[in-house]
Formats: C-alpha cells, structure tokens, sequence
C-alpha cells in the first residue's frame, strides 16, 4: 500500500487533486454562507468524473474484455451476437450495436456509458441528498475509481437500481428500473430484496442482532455451503458449476476482485469502515431522539441490509460483491444525516472522513495500480 501512495503522488497526482478538491467542496458545504452554492459545485464535480472516465484510454481493470467486446460487436444480430450475450448482458450489448451503428470509436461508447450512468447518480443525488458534494466525495472514495473505471454494464445498473430502491417508497417504477438494471448486469435482481426491507427503521438493538448474526453465519459460511449444495443439485442437471458460471460471469467482465490485496485484511477494513459509518449514524439518531424522517429512516435500512449481506456472504470475494447493489445507497444516507448534524459533530467527523476516503482511495487503486496509474486519455 505504501508503494502505492508513492505512485500516486509520482505518477498519479490526478487522483489526489481530485481528491482534495471534492474534499474541499465538502468542507465549503457545511458552511452556512456556501450551502446555497452546493449544487454548482457538485454539477462541476460529476461534470470532472464524466470526463475522467470517459477520456480513459487503457486506464481501468475492464479495458480488454469492453474495448474487444466493442470492436467485435455483431450489429447484424447474428450468430455472433448471442455468443456475447453469455458473457454480457442485452443491454449492454444492444447499447455496443447502438454506438457501434453510428461510429466505432470505442471513446465515443465510454462517454455515453458513463453519461448514462453518472447521469443517474448525479440524478439521484440531486433528488435525495441534500448536502451533495459530501455524498460525491464519497463516491468518488468508495465506488467511482474501483467501479465505474472498471465495470462498464454494472455501474449502470448500479445508477438503475439506486432508482428501483427509492420506487419501493414510492410504490411505482420499481419493476421498470429494477428490469432494466437486469438487462445490463444479471447480478442486480439481488435488488428485488429492496421490496421486502421494512419502511420503519431498525432499531438500534435490531440493528446490532442483525449484523451481529449476520457475521457469525458468514464466519461459519453458511450461505456459500448451501448455494455450493444447490450447485451440486444443479449441476447434475445443467453439467456446469453454478457456482463456477457465477464466478466467471463476474470476473470475465466486471474485473473488481481483489488482485493483489489481502482478503482477510480487506474485509476487517471493510467492516471497520462501515461500523464507523454506523457509529455516527446511531450517534444523530440518539442526539435527534430518533426523529428523522421517512426516507432517511428507509435508506438506512437498505444500507443495513447490504451490509448484512456482506457479512453473511463471507468468504466468496465475487459474491460478496452483489452487497454493493445496497451499500451503494451510502452516498445518500451520509448526505441525509449530515443535514441532522449539528457543527460540532460536523467538525469532529470531517477528520475521519478525510482519512476514510484517502485510504479508501489507496484501497481501491491497491488491487491493480498498473492499470490505473499513470492515468492516461484517448489523447496520448
């Protein structure tokens, strides 16, 4: 990690700018004086993040597998079409032919890709985070470099499902965002659990049974022994490994495996990072005596059952994954309970917040810092 903090600042200063300046953003927004300015900071800020994906050019773990997919797209529907399909998703490979009709410039793909999909979380932000340049820092920190410079398919349907979890308040569009997430990334119908996580937050010692249980099945896992025992069932059927199929479909692709880090050490930061994330969360809650509002109270909720999940889906780094599709809330959760937050509190979280997203960041360029760093664009 150490050599990878030194690469940065060598050959990776782009990554620390931007760093600083979303990180200054934010502390400009819990001023009172620049609140009203928070949106055009934050518009500016996505606007940096659309074309710093979008510009890549051989920067981010999916350049083989998109760029080759791109490049040998069947636009006639033919037989090489739904060879594509199996390792793709429709979606993603309809939005290839699309593109593909009218130019071949793989450029072009990626910033309609990445239009589409910070288009949505920039949306979404926009819609339910009132204090937004908190929530793209940590974005950027948690999920932009390790994802949407990674996965091309799913960080669309990572955009898609943020919308399908807030329908469920809403009672409509929940089938249409949640179907549409399906067609560019199969791991998303784990999202359909979203309907069934209560609308009246957890309390406090729910909240500590669930994550509590929740690791010692993951410890003891569980969950993997009995989708390993539905694999076997399947495979003597089907003649693959469900198991296996699962693994290479999300590796194939979506490269945001560990690479070179240590699974153990990753996911004790991992928990770690979340607890404290918790842990200031639990603190607004005691200090408003529980007051806050409908949406807030959800969101939470949605954010302690992708944590659970990944508790309990221990031991697979490629399963555990699909926790993301509700953790990712996250970025909206923390703006909401920056609101309830009194200066003091603000004040005294800032410094963690910082050291939380620059580790965050070093974490994420850890697994493959070959691929990330020096960042280059389609210019060079």
């Amino acid at each position: 990690m150490i050599d990878v903090i030194q690469k940065l600042f060598t050959d990776g200063f782009i990554y620390i700018f931007i760093f600083f300046v979303f990180f200054i953003a934010t502390v400009f927004e819990s001023v009172e004086e620049f609140h009203k300015y928070r949106f055009i900071t934050a518009t500016l800020s996505v606007l940096t993040l659309f074309l710093f994906t979008g510009l890549r050019w051989e920067t981010g773990t999916d350049w083989n597998s998109y760029s080759e997919l791109f490049r040998d797209v069947d636009v006639s529907f033919g037989d090489v079409f739904f060879i594509q399909l199996y390792s793709f998703d429709f979606g993603y490979v309809f939005l290839n032919i699309l593109v593909k009709y009218f130019t071949n410039s793989y450029t072009v793909l990626l910033l309609v890709d990445s239009f589409i999909a910070l288009g949505l979380v920039f949306l979404f932000i926009k819609k339910y985070s009132p204090n937004p340049n908190i929530s793209i820092f940590v974005f950027y920190n948690a999920f932009f470099v390790a994802q949407f410079m990674g996965s091309n398919r799913r960080i669309v349907a990572l955009g898609l499902t943020l919308f399908a979890i807030s329908s469920v308040i809403k009672k409509s569009k929940f089938w249409f965002f949640q179907t549409t997430s399906f067609l560019f990334h199969k791991s998303s119908i784990v999202a359909l659990i979203a309907k069934f996580v209560p609308k009246k937050r957890f309390s406090k010692n729910k909240i500590l049974a669930i994550l509590i249980i929740s690791l010692l099945i993951g410890i003891l896992q569980i969950p993997l022994k009995i989708l390993e025992l539905i694999s076997g069932i399947l495979s003597s059927f089907s003649g693959f490994s469900v198991i296996d199929k699962l693994s290479t479909y999300t590796l194939e692709s979506d490269n945001i495996v560990l690479g070179n880090r240590n699974p153990i050490l990753m996911m004790i930061l991992s928990i770690i990072k979340r607890c404290v994330f918790l842990i200031f969360y639990l603190i607004i809650i005691y200090k408003k005596k529980g007051k806050l509002d409908f949406t807030t109270d959800f969101f939470l909720n949605i954010y302690i059952v992708g944590f659970s999940l990944y508790l309990l889906l221990n031991g697979s780094e490629v399963i555990q994954v699909s926790s993301s599709y509700f953790t990712f809330i996250e970025i909206v959760v923390i703006g909401r309970f920056w609101n309830y937050a009194d200066k003091r509190d603000k004040l005294a979280f800032l410094p963690i917040l910082f050291f939380y997203g620059f580790f965050q960041l070093v974490s994420s360029l850890t697994a493959y810092p070959e691929l990330y760093i020096p960042y280059k664009t389609f210019l060079n």
